[in-house]
């Protein structure tokens, strides 16, 4: 009979021992997840804004030549190293405003032919260093010292008056290249597919919806 009362107590014990939820911990471990994720999106944004919509004549890779191009009239052959991304109807290109797509050190500025103004930065890709290329600016508007750090989305400067020197006589837009290595690469095109891999998509970088 005396058993009875213990082994009673047990069974509660045991019961309530099993009842202890879980789902708080499980729910930590997600929103961890979450933050982690979130946070990895952030080490690279887009360099402009709507840039879903911008991509409309050369994404990366392209093989132009002045025949096919979907820019006319056209002056360069190759496989093209960058993504341009197109003025929106209604803008203007000083009141297009071009941002730092990832953290590093602003390490080049200069007017170079088939670009105009171009602004390079130093930033790492999946634990390994790249350039950053920004054609085609307003190169004067480019007020960031040489070597100093940009954070994501840091203000860059403008695109370049279309058809002027800004652009070196090109429509406006922004051509963005990514390249491996820690090395000033200007290159727009190239005219073989082993030289594109010395660059990276952008478009797969930034998670662009084409």
């Amino acid at each position: 009979m005396r058993l009875r009362p213990t082994l009673f107590g047990l069974c509660l014990i045991l019961t309530a021992c099993g009842s202890v939820p879980t789902t708080p911990a499980t729910q930590h471990s997600s929103a961890g997840s979450q933050s982690s994720q979130i946070a990895k999106q952030k080490t690279w944004v887009a360099p402009i804004d709507r840039a879903d919509e911008r991509v409309t004549k050369k994404p990366f890779g392209i093989f132009i030549t002045p025949q096919n191009s979907p820019v006319q009239p056209e002056k360069f052959k190759g496989y093209h190293t960058g993504t341009d991304f197109e003025l929106l109807p209604g803008e203007t290109p000083h009141a297009v405003t071009v941002r730092a797509a990832c953290a590093g050190k602003l390490i080049y500025k200069q007017t170079v032919s088939g670009y105009g103004g171009v602004a390079i930065q130093r930033c790492t890709l999946n634990g390994s260093p790249v350039t950053v290329l920004y054609g085609h600016l307003s190169l004067t508007s480019v007020d960031t010292p040489l070597n100093q750090d940009l954070k994501p989305d840091d203000r860059i400067g403008v695109l370049g008056t279309g058809f002027s020197s800004e652009t070196d006589g090109e429509r406006p837009h922004l051509h963005f290249a990514i390249h491996h290595g820690a090395q000033v690469e200007l290159k727009g095109y190239v005219q073989t597919k082993e030289e594109l891999d010395g660059w990276v998509d952008a478009e797969t970088v930034l998670g662009l919806s084409l």
